[in-house]
């Protein structure tokens, strides 16, 4: 049975056509509409290598496959390892890419102070940190359903210490994706087991939906499982469920309930 989540009071009807389906199998079921709704920005967080990227590099190949533009930022990762990443789950990631509807973006984390801030020192008062140009930049005429930010926490590192202004930096790269109207998804690197689930938590504030991805040890091994901390806008699951990494990617459990104390 859905454990249901209380809508927020200004929630809005959401109707099939406001729902975004990731694909992964399994995962859509964890929400009463199906999927999420559509703009939402979501955190996904998790410790590493528990298959944060997997996740949303296997939504974007969905999207993709779907003839649906989505553009994949990454700040750590070149092109040629995402691209080699995808290519071993079998997802035909160079075809999206010269088909025009999947956009792979190398960025140094520092090059986002520079454009906001015009520096890394920090200084600028609030108007002028504001009135700096978008963040990210999107071509001319492409429309992303999806963008993925892999991972927020780099820009934390590279910002957090030298910028005073970083809380509101962030609620501008907060407004940025919303005004795409894009469904985005936000890479956080945390803890196994995390107690907060973003670096500095201004993050998970301003976040529509905040998913985690645990790596529970049992014995000599470890299981992977998977929550819905929060998502605006619906009802959702609130049990934690098992997920495993396949050849083919990421496979939800729903009916598979997981202990994570």
């Amino acid at each position: 049975m859905m454990n249901a989540e209380v809508y927020p009071p200004d929630a809005k009807e959401i109707l099939p056509s406001d729902v975004f389906k990731t694909g992964i199998p399994g995962f859509d079921e964890l929400f009463s509409i199906g999927g999420i709704p559509k703009g939402n920005i979501v955190i996904v967080a998790g410790g590493p290598g528990v298959g944060k990227s997997t996740f949303c590099r296997q939504i974007c190949n969905n999207v993709a496959s779907r003839k649906l533009p989505c553009m994949y930022v990454s700040f750590e990762e070149s092109v040629e390892k995402i691209e080699r990443s995808m290519i071993r789950f079998g997802w035909d990631v160079e075809k999206y890419e010269r088909e025009g509807i999947f956009l792979i973006q190398k960025m140094n984390p520092l090059d986002i102070l520079r454009i906001k801030f015009g520096s890394i020192g920090g200084g600028e008062s609030a108007a002028e940190v504001t009135a700096k140009i978008e963040p990210i930049t999107i071509p001319r005429g492409f429309n992303p359903e999806v963008i993925v930010v892999d991972s927020l926490t780099a820009i934390v590192a590279a910002t957090i210490s030298r910028a005073k202004n970083y809380r509101i930096y962030l609620q501008q790269l907060f407004n940025f994706f919303e005004e795409t109207g894009a469904t985005t998804f936000l890479i956080t690197e945390t803890d196994d087991i995390p107690k907060r689930y973003s670096s500095t938590g201004i993050e998970e504030f301003l976040a529509d939906g905040i998913i985690a991805l645990y790596s529970v040890h049992r014995g000599s091994v470890r299981e992977n499982a998977i929550e819905i901390i929060k998502m605006r806008y619906t009802k959702h699951e609130k049990r934690v469920v098992a997920f495993e990494i396949t050849d083919r990617g990421i496979v939800v459990h729903p009916d598979r309930q997981v202990s994570i104390d």
